[in-house]
């Protein structure tokens, strides 16, 4: 049985997808003139948030994971590019 997310934590995560998101895709970004995709691993946390892991498209089609990303249920976040973190709402704002 899982915990589920937060409605905050769907948002920032719903904000990033939505601002930065190729169009047609819904985890397909551009950053510092990459390819990059996510996939959100687990929704489960105790805490309501949500953890993934990014990955860069490389020549080939291949790709390697360079990183993970997890945003707590209050809807900060813990660990991830900058540009998902710019997809956090103001304190106040809900």
């Amino acid at each position: 049985m899982g915990f589920g997310y937060t409605n905050k934590a769907g948002d920032v995560l719903d904000r990033f997808e939505a601002k930065h998101c190729i169009h047609g895709s819904s985890n397909v970004f551009h950053n510092n003139g990459n390819r990059y995709f996510f996939e959100v691993t687990r929704r489960d946390q105790k805490d309501g948030g949500i953890c993934g892991s990014i990955h860069k498209f490389l020549p080939g089609n291949m790709a390697r994971q360079t990183g993970t990303f997890r945003i707590n249920g209050d809807g900060t976040v813990k660990r991830g590019p900058k540009i998902l973190k710019d997809c956090v709402l103001p304190r106040g704002v809900m």
